[in-house]
């Protein structure tokens, strides 16, 4: 049966039950509580996904499932344990029947590669109602009399079926333009038609050995082929995504109500655990599936925020004064493991490579008090202003990183079209004394 939310409105409320639980029991592990946190929600994003498999749905113990996937977290090994579990039998050493073992259900990690990242950031700059409806559909696997009811169209199926069919075509308007197809070699109307079909699941075994059997020899029927399984995967990571910043939210609820002492200059600085920063996940305390109905788009799609850029002179000057934040590892060596840990991935900052910057860092966001200000920068290099905003409310005045956070601040605000907003952090800029962006501040003033 199709779930249709429940399970997404029990993840939060599994967070907190078994959030004092898990930390005792991953002490043996002696790793931050923020690394420890990240395995945490990590593995219950897993359980998440095994929850709403339509194939084979996990249903054994949460706290089984989670302890099972930190686990190989804690150790690393996540990609050879999903190895190892697909050599499992079918029934496990312990008599536990496979669709309740773990390990029957683990994440299979994404590694999307350069066509997939084209994909994410075309999804990633789609309006936000194609982004809600999209990972409503084919990551939540919502129904579509579902769909409707949050819509507020209920009873309107085809509407939204339609409104789910325009959004696609956006999705390969945005493929086109940035070379991922060419127009000129696109399967016909039935040849899509069968595809869907196929991936829904919903032929028969000879119409699916007649696909089978079709993709080797027509070059353009395979290529379609695999951009639905490459959309699959972008899917993954999209809906993953957007499920870490709302557990995420859930845990800035244990982070202290007092505003933190400053922070020392980066040659004291320790890259150590902190709480309060945000993913989206909202707050979910929704006990019936009426409640998930009403809040679903708010709480669940509300923080795929990728706003439409506004003014767009200045957008340009956003752009013309942008430049990275630079790596403090350029002047600064890392001292232990995890300060390691943030150097590699600081390395795909280093090259560009904005869009895997983010997605390795998020899940580890808490440990690093420099995390907030990458995430920022990273995500308006990418083009995503409001959520760089985001990352950068996380950087409470007095921390060593708060001035920095300032400057791109402004750069968003413009890349938003928010004018006035620009200005005021930019005269902020101008009159703080020994700021280390107030002669940039100045000139981008006297241009607007």
């Amino acid at each position: 049966m199709q779930q249709q939310g429940q399970h997404l409105a029990e993840l939060s409320p599994y967070y907190h039950a078994l959030r004092g639980p898990f930390l005792q029991w991953a002490a043996k592990w002696q790793q931050p509580a923020g690394v420890a946190l990240g395995h945490l929600r990590r593995a219950l994003i897993g359980w998440y996904e095994a929850r709403i498999d339509e194939e084979d749905a996990y249903v054994g113990e949460v706290d089984r499932y989670v302890k099972t996937v930190a686990k190989a977290y804690f150790n690393g090994n996540l990609e050879e344990a999903v190895m190892d579990a697909e050599r499992l039998p079918l029934v496990s050493d312990l008599g536990v029947a496979p669709q309740q073992n773990p390990l029957n259900h683990l994440p299979r990690p994404v590694r999307l590669n350069e066509t997939q990242q084209l994909m994410l950031r075309t999804f990633q700059e789609m309006g936000t109602g194609c982004q809600e409806l999209l990972l409503m559909a084919d990551y939540h696997h919502l129904s579509v009399g579902r769909m409707a009811q949050i819509l507020e169209v209920d009873g309107q199926l085809l509407e939204v079926e339609e409104r789910r069919s325009k959004c696609l075509l956006m999705i390969r308007e945005g493929w086109q333009s940035v070379g991922i197809i060419d127009p000129l070699y696109l399967p016909s109307p039935a040849d899509e038609d069968l595809i869907d079909r196929y991936y829904e699941g919903e032929l028969d075994t000879t119409e699916r050995w007649d696909v089978e059997a079709r993709r080797p020899g027509d070059a353009v029927f395979r290529r379609a082929m695999e951009l639905r399984e490459d959309w699959q995967q972008v899917v993954t990571v999209a809906g993953r995504q957007d499920l870490m910043e709302t557990l995420l939210r859930e845990e800035a609820t244990y982070a202290k109500k007092t505003a933190p002492a400053p922070a020392a200059a980066p040659k004291d600085v320790k890259l150590s655990p902190r709480r309060g920063r945000s993913f989206n996940f909202g707050t979910f305390k929704l006990p019936a599936l009426e409640t998930v109905v009403a809040v679903l788009l708010a709480v669940v799609f509300g923080w795929l925020v990728w706003t439409t850029f506004g003014d767009e002179a200045p957008q340009k000057k956003s752009v013309a004064h942008f430049e990275p934040f630079p790596n403090i590892f350029d002047k600064f060596d890392p001292r232990n493991e995890q300060e390691r840990d943030l150097q590699r991935i600081l390395y795909y900052y280093d090259r560009k490579d904005y869009a895997t910057a983010y997605e390795e860092l998020l899940p580890v966001a808490p440990a690093y008090p420099a995390a907030p200000l990458y995430l920022g920068v990273s995500a308006l290099a990418l083009e995503q202003p409001t959520r760089a905003l985001d990352w950068f409310a996380q950087i409470p005045e007095g921390d060593y990183y708060h001035p920095f956070a300032e400057w791109y601040e402004a750069l968003a605000y413009l890349a938003e079209g928010r004018r006035p907003a620009a200005e005021a952090t930019l005269s902020e800029i101008v009159e703080t004394r020994g700021h280390p962006y107030r002669g940039k501040a100045e000139r981008l003033l006297a241009e607007l």
